[in-house]
This record gives C-alpha cells, sequence and structure tokens, in this order.
C-alpha cells in the first residue's frame, strides 16, 4: 500500500503551478446569489432585534431605541430576552455587539422608512458566502481540486451555515466567519490576521475567546515559538477593547458582556455544569442534535481521528478550542438554542472547526466509508435544504426530543416539503453531470 506523505504541521499549503482567480470569484457570487436569494423576511427575534437596533443606528445615530416602537415585543412572554438596561436606566436591544454593529452600513445604505430583516439578511448572506469562499481558499491547495469544491459544498449547502448563519445575523455569522478566517490565516503563519479574525469571532460571541486562545497559545507551545501567541493575544486584545468602546457607547459600560444579562447565564453554570441531559441534547435530539443532521460526522470522522498526526497543527487545536467553546456554551446556556430557526444552531462551530480536518483526511476513508459516502453527502444537503429555502419549517423548542424538523414537516406538510426535495435532488444531479465534464476537469486542473 502507498503511504500518504505526513505533512508538516508548520509547512505552507503546497501551491499549483497556476493560479485560480476566477473560481473563488465565480464560487462567491454563486453561493452569496443562493444565500441572498433565500434569507428569512421573518427571522428569529433573536436576529431581528439585532436587525431593529440596526436600523434605528443607522436611521438615529442614537444606539437606544425606543423599544415601545417594536411591535414585536409588545407583550411577548419572554420579552426580557432581548432587553438589557443602560447604566443610566433605559431599554435597550440586548445583543452581541457584532451581530448588530455588522448590519449597520447596510441599513443606512438602503434606508427602509421600517424596519425590515432584508438588509440584515442580505449583510449574512455576503458574510456567510465569504467564510465558505475562505474556507475554499483554505483548503484547496492541501488536497485535490474535486475534494475541494466537494466539501466547500457541503458546508455551504449541508449544515446550518445556509439554515441560520447565512439566514439572518445571528452570532454564528460572525463566529463561523472568524473560525474559518483564524484557519485561513494560521494555514499561511499570518498570526497577527489570525489574532483579528478571532477577534471577529468575539464581536459575535464573547466566549470564542476560548478558541482564540485554544490557538494561539498551543501553537506557540507545539512549534516552541512564544511569539506566535503574542501576535494572536494582541491583535485579538484590539478588537475586544474595541468592543468595549462599542458597549460603552451603546450601554454606558465597558464590560464588553454588556449587550447579555450576564447573571442570568453565569446563575446557570451550576445547574448545568453536571447536567448530563444537556450535553447529550447536542448529539442526540432529535431535532438539535448533531448525528441527526451531520451523518457525515460519523462515515467521515474516523478517517480524521486516524489521520490526526498527519493533519497541520492548526487544524486539530481549532478543533479542540471550538470543542472548548461548546462545552461553556452548554454550560452558560442550553443545547436547543432557542427557537425559530432550522436545523442545530450552537453546535455550528464545533462543524466548521472539524471541517477542514475532515476535508484534508476524506483520502484516507475505508472501502465501507467511501461506498457510503456519496449517499450520505446528498442526504445531508437535503435535509438542510427545505428549511434553507423556506421559512416555517422549524421545529418548536419544547418539542426538540422527539420532532425532527424535516421529518415532521414530511410527514405533516408533504406538500411544501416534496417539492423541495425534489428540487434539491435535481440540482445535485445536475451538478454531479456538470462536474464530470471535460470543460470542469480543465478548470479544476488548470
Amino acid at each position: 500500500m502507498t503511504r500518504v506523505p505526513v505533512l508538516d504541521p508548520g509547512a505552507p499549503p503546497r501551491r499549483r503551478r497556476r493560479a485560480r482567480p476566477l473560481l473563488p470569484g465565480a464560487l462567491f457570487l454563486v453561493v452569496s446569489g443562493i444565500y441572498i436569494a433565500t434569507v428569512s423576511g421573518d427571522p428569529s427575534p433573536d436576529a431581528f432585534t439585532a436587525d431593529f437596533a440596526a436600523w434605528h443606528i443607522a436611521r438615529t445615530g442614537d444606539p437606544v431605541p425606543q423599544i415601545s416602537d417594536f411591535p414585536l415585543l409588545d407583550h411577548n412572554v419572554i420579552r426580557e430576552t432581548w432587553i438589557v438596561e443602560t447604566a443610566d436606566g433605559r431599554e435597550a436591544v440586548g445583543r452581541a455587539p457584532g451581530v448588530i454593529a455588522v448590519s449597520v452600513p447596510a441599513y443606512w445604505l438602503v434606508a427602509p422608512a421600517t424596519i425590515s430583516a432584508i438588509p440584515g439578511g442580505v449583510t449574512a448572506a455576503l458574510l456567510s458566502a465569504l467564510t465558505v469562499t475562505l474556507f475554499f481558499l483554505l483548503i484547496r491547495d492541501r488536497t485535490a481540486p474535486r475534494t475541494a469544491l466537494v466539501a466547500t459544498g457541503l458546508l455551504a449547502f449541508g449544515t446550518p451555515m445556509w439554515s441560520v448563519a447565512a439566514d439572518a445575523i445571528w452570532p454564528h455569522t460572525l463566529t463561523t466567519l472568524g473560525i474559518v478566517g483564524m484557519g485561513w490565516a494560521a494555514d499561511r503563519g499570518r498570526w497577527w490576521a489570525v489574532g483579528l479574525f478571532g477577534g471577529v469571532a468575539l464581536w459575535g460571541r464573547l466566549h470564542a475567546a476560548l478558541i482564540v486562545a485554544v490557538l494561539g497559545l498551543a501553537v506557540a507551545w507545539s512549534r516552541r515559538r512564544p511569539g506566535i501567541a503574542v501576535r494572536v493575544g494582541l491583535a485579538g486584545g484590539a478588537l475586544l477593547a474595541s468592543m468595549s468602546v462599542w458597549t460603552l457607547w451603546m450601554y454606558g459600560s465597558l464590560n464588553p458582556s454588556s449587550g447579555y444579562r450576564a447573571g442570568d447565564f453565569a446563575g446557570q453554570v451550576t445547574g448545568h455544569a453536571f447536567d448530563v441531559v444537556n450535553y447529550l441534547g447536542f448529539v442526540l435530539a432529535a431535532d438539535r442534535g448533531l448525528l441527526w443532521w451531520a451523518p457525515l460526522l460519523v462515515v467521515v470522522g474516523p478517517a480524521a481521528w486516524r489521520n490526526r498526526d498527519e493533519l497541520p497543527d492548526w487544524s486539530r487545536w481549532l478543533v479542540v478550542g471550538a470543542a472548548s467553546y461548546l462545552m461553556s456554551q452548554a454550560v452558560l446556556n442550553r443545547f436547543s438554542g432557542g427557537d425559530q430557526f432550522y436545523g442545530y444552531r450552537t453546535s455550528l462551530e464545533l462543524v466548521v472547526a472539524l471541517a477542514p480536518a475532515l476535508a484534508l483526511s476524506a483520502q484516507r476513508m475505508g472501502e465501507r466509508a467511501r461506498r457510503w459516502f456519496p449517499a450520505v453527502a446528498v442526504l445531508q444537503v437535503v435535509l438542510i435544504a427545505p428549511g434553507a429555502i423556506r421559512d416555517g419549517f422549524h421545529t418548536k423548542v419544547a418539542d426538540v426530543w422527539w420532532r425532527h424538523a424535516f421529518l415532521d414537516a414530511l410527514v405533516r406538510r408533504p406538500l411544501d416539503m416534496l417539492p423541495l426535495v425534489a428540487l434539491t435532488l435535481v440540482v445535485i444531479g445536475l451538478l454531479v453531470a456538470l462536474a464530470r465534464t471535460d470543460r470542469v476537469a480543465r478548470l479544476l486542473d488548470g
């Protein structure tokens, strides 16, 4: 048997003889076009309240809107979920700084007279398409061109990158961009950029600091180069400081966690730290468990484990950091991740962090896994696509342990679901046929 050469963890990616600048550009245009066409006009209040704050800032320059102007929160039984109190006692929208700030330019450019989720959704779509394109750039020089495209397509359309991160402005829109950006920069030895991308993740979720810290410190330790940790820490710290400037302006506090009622999360630590059911929910719950939405983890995961010592060191530490992040999420909150979204949400960072290791290990799959891979890959896209294309298929948070959104809609609303499944299968078939043409082969190998 021919042995696969071991990759030097610190070595830069292999460069192909001719650059293909058109392919990443075309990929971005296609992915962003699909994402924009399928953004939600009626997203979860988690996203829509951030849209409301961004719209108000773009119109008035005032970070504290009149919450009474936002009818979505009128008489809502969990109204306090989206409201925090400023230092001077006023009510303000409480969300992560990034999910508000990143949409302000779109609302300023479009200037809708009334609140709309579309400018925020388009922003999310473009940022998520950038994440997908950056992922392609990350892996294309370390693996075969077709493998890179297949892996990129599965990340883009076979995960909630499509149904959550690109659907509306969620924290995951920024954390996933930050994670992929950290991997891309680490692969090229650009440690200042690793810290900056880590800062992007922080703006989406403050405890994403765990991913940045693990990656920067562990790579510095394994390579015996403390300067790596210094560069990552300084750049990430600068973005963290900028968060404090934002929260001082918006909430009157330098505490970067001011966009949330931090006491609520701290109060849950004791109850969730040893809550086995909560931990199992991330994997086994019918609607929010990874195994039900991401069966490719079972197919490709063993190959990645066998290949772990041959992977670039940053890819291994990225997974460790994301796993630490997910554990902190489980302790601070809960696995279910709220309501009114399709697929899993709180586990998306781990899946995105795993994606480079899985893609770079695909050639090491055993014969059984190779046989299963095409069918399972198609299944994973079919599971995600209907809820990404159309709103309203999500499962209520009270039912996530025993109802799966796709299966539930297939049984209860077959006339809505089956045409979307058929459309997805037709598109996949056309793409497979196109990928086998000589022209595409020349493009990929060019």
